[in-house]
C-alpha cells in the first residue's frame, strides 16, 4: 500500500495548526489588544474587528489566539473561556445567546426566557465562577443583516447596566467586508471599529510557504515534490486563498494514494483541480485549429512523460515538431507557434509564465493548470482526424 498521508486530518479545514505562517504580526496584535484581559487583575474588555476575504486565515487566526489566550491566562491564575460561534449557524441574537449558554454548560429552560434574562444567567455564572469571557463571532455579517443595529448594540453593551467590569465579555467579530457595517446606526458602528485587523490575500510565495508547512505535518517526508507545492501555490495565487490551496493539496494526495503513487505529482494536482471545477469541454476542443490541437497534445505528453508542472516554450516546440511528424503535418514557424500559445492562453487552456533567470535570461514556462494531462491527451487523440481535418 502506498504511504502518502501521515496525518491526513491535518489538511482538514477545521484543523488549527500550532503556527500560522505570515500571520504572526496579526496574532501579536491580538495579544497586545488583550494583554490586560489575559494577564492582569485590572483589565479592559476589548472589542476587535477582523476582516478579510475567503481563505485569508481569519477563523484560524482567531481560534489559535483563543487557544493560546486560555493557556496564557492560566499561567497568571486567570480563568478565560474562549467561545467561538458562527453567525451563519446562530443567525439571530437569541440563538446566539443560547449558543453561549450551551458552550459554558449553564442549565436553562428551553422556553420562557427572554434574550435579556438568558444573558443575565450567563453573566451571573461567569461572575460566580470568576471567568473572563471572550466571544468570537464568525460570519458576523449574517447577524448584522438579520438583526441589524439592535443586536449589535446589545452585544457591545453586555453587562454595562450591571456596572460590573469583571463580567464584561470581550468581543471578536469576524467578517469579510466591513462595508456591511454601514447599515448600522452610528452608535453601534462606533463600538466595533476601535480595534481593527485586516488580513490581505496571500501572494504566491506566501501560499507556497503555507502549504509546504501543512504538507510537512500531513504527509510522509519527501512524498510531496517541491515542484508540486509550487504548482499548487501558482494555481491558488489568483485567488489568494489558503483554504483552496490546502484543499487542492489534500485532493492531490488522495489521487496519488488511489493510484498507489510514491509521490504527489503535478498531474495529481491537475486531477484535483478538475475534480473541483471540471473545465474540459470536448466540443470546445473540436473548434481549435489543427496546430492548436497538436500543441496541446504535445504539451499533455511532455508533462506526462516528465512528471512536471511546467515545460519551457522551447522544449514544447520540440515536442510539437515530433507530434507533427507523427501525423505527417509540417510544423509551423516558431513565431506562429508562439501565436498559437497566446491564443490557447486567452482561451484558458494553458498558462504562460515568463521568468527571468540571471544566467540564462528570460524563459517562458507553459503549464496546464486546470486539465489533467492524461485526460487531455486521450481526448485529443480521439478528436484528431487528419484525413478530414481542414488544416489552418
Amino acid at each position: 500500500m502506498s504511504r502518502i498521508f501521515l496525518y491526513e486530518e491535518k489538511l482538514s479545514l477545521e484543523y488549527i495548526p500550532p503556527k500560522l505562517p505570515f500571520r504572526e504580526k496579526e496574532l501579536e496584535m491580538l495579544n497586545v489588544f488583550f494583554s490586560s484581559f489575559i494577564k492582569e487583575e485590572k483589565f479592559i474588555s476589548p472589542r476587535v474587528l477582523i476582516t478579510g476575504s475567503i481563505g485569508t486565515g481569519k477563523t484560524s487566526l482567531c481560534k489559535l489566539f483563543g487557544e493560546n489566550a486560555e493557556k496564557e491566562a492560566k499561567k497568571h491564575g486567570i480563568k478565560i473561556s474562549f467561545i467561538y460561534l458562527s453567525c451563519k449557524i446562530y443567525k439571530t441574537l437569541f440563538t446566539l445567546i443560547r449558543g453561549i449558554a450551551e458552550r459554558i454548560n449553564i442549565p436553562f429552560p428551553t422556553k420562557g426566557l427572554s434574550t435579556e434574562e438568558l444573558m443575565n444567567r450567563i453573566l451571573d455564572y461567569i461572575y460566580d465562577k470568576n471567568i473572563r469571557l471572550i466571544l468570537a463571532l464568525d460570519e458576523f455579517d449574517f447577524l448584522v443583516k438579520e438583526e441589524g443595529s439592535e443586536a449589535v448594540y446589545f452585544l457591545t453593551r453586555i453587562g454595562e447596566v450591571r456596572n460590573e467590569k469583571s463580567i464584561m465579555p470581550s468581543l471578536i467579530c469576524i467578517l469579510r467586508n466591513p462595508e456591511v457595517l454601514r447599515s448600522l446606526d452610528e452608535s453601534s458602528r462606533s463600538t466595533l471599529q476601535s480595534n481593527f485587523i485586516h488580513l490581505k490575500e496571500y501572494d504566491e510565495e506566501q501560499l507556497y510557504g503555507i502549504i509546504k508547512y501543512r504538507a510537512s505535518e500531513a504527509f510522509y517526508e519527501n512524498s510531496v515534490l517541491d515542484e508540486t507545492l509550487k504548482f499548487i501555490a501558482e494555481i491558488s495565487s489568483e485567488r489568494g486563498d489558503a483554504r483552496y490551496a490546502i484543499e487542492l493539496l489534500w485532493r492531490a494526495g488522495k489521487f496519488a494514494e488511489a493510484e498507489k503513487s510514491k509521490n504527489v505529482l503535478p498531474e495529481h494536482v491537475r486531477k484535483a483541480y478538475a475534480s473541483i471545477y471540471p473545465t474540459l469541454n470536448r466540443e470546445h476542443l473540436t473548434y481549435l485549429s489543427i496546430h492548436e490541437k497538436l500543441i496541446l497534445l504535445a504539451l499533455s505528453r511532455s508533462l506526462k512523460e516528465n512528471e512536471e508542472a511546467h515545460v519551457t516554450s522551447s522544449e514544447l516546440n520540440e515536442f510539437y515538431k515530433i507530434v507533427c511528424e507523427e501525423y505527417d503535418i509540417a510544423p509551423r514557424s516558431y513565431r506562429r507557434f508562439w501565436d498559437y500559445l497566446q491564443r490557447l492562453e486567452d482561451l484558458g487552456y494553458i498558462r504562460i509564465k515568463v521568468l527571468s533567470k540571471e544566467e540564462k535570461g528570460r524563459k517562458s514556462y507553459i503549464s496546464l493548470p486546470e486539465i489533467p494531462a492524461s485526460i487531455l491527451e486521450n481526448e485529443l487523440s480521439n478528436i484528431i482526424k487528419f484525413k478530414k481535418e481542414i488544416i489552418y
